[in-house]
């Protein structure tokens, strides 16, 4: 399967739809694994004493921490990933888990408040809106999520909004 009217149809039905998925408590050994991973040495994200100094109650995620992290389940089932192994139902609401190429087109970022390890967060992604391109190869479809990531309160981290182009 490719992208065609089927798709564009179940796509634009999830226009404006909410989702929401609770991600989990921030661990400090997992901020302290990804500023590892992305060389970033910064005291901040390794150093709980360090941030404590700075006001903070634990060591701090790298900015772009929450967004990085493509998945945050356990797993999905085999038959629920796609080619590339990322779930299929969380990530890309309303894309279909397999037929469909998708890359990345881009992503903005609006930074609110730091993530300090021990927050608990969940991630809101709405599918803003899907526009049809017609291409050499045949139709593409670019769709925008927006994903608004929130602390146990509810008081936003991070906003991001995201381009995605399917084939």
């Amino acid at each position: 399967m490719a992208v065609d009217d089927a798709v564009r149809t179940a796509l634009e039905r999830e226009v404006g739809v909410e989702h929401e998925e609770l991600l989990g408590e921030i661990s400090a050994t997992l901020t302290r694994r990804y500023a590892a991973a992305v060389g970033d040495s910064d005291p901040l994200y390794h150093d709980a004493a360090y941030a404590k100094s700075l006001g903070y109650a634990n060591v701090v995620a790298p900015a772009n921490f929450l967004p990085g992290v493509i998945c945050w389940s356990e797993g999905a089932p085999y038959d629920r990933l796609r080619e590339d192994g990322t779930e299929a139902d969380t990530h890309l609401p309303g894309v279909p888990a397999k037929g469909v190429r998708v890359m990345g087109g881009g992503e903005e970022m609006h930074f609110t408040r730091p993530v300090v390890a021990g927050t608990v967060v969940s991630r809101r992604t709405v599918l803003l809106d899907v526009t049809p391109r017609d291409t050499k190869q045949g139709l593409m479809l670019v769709a925008r999520y927006q994903d608004e990531y929130v602390d146990e309160g509810g008081q936003e981290l991070l906003r991001s909004v995201r381009t995605v182009l399917l084939r």
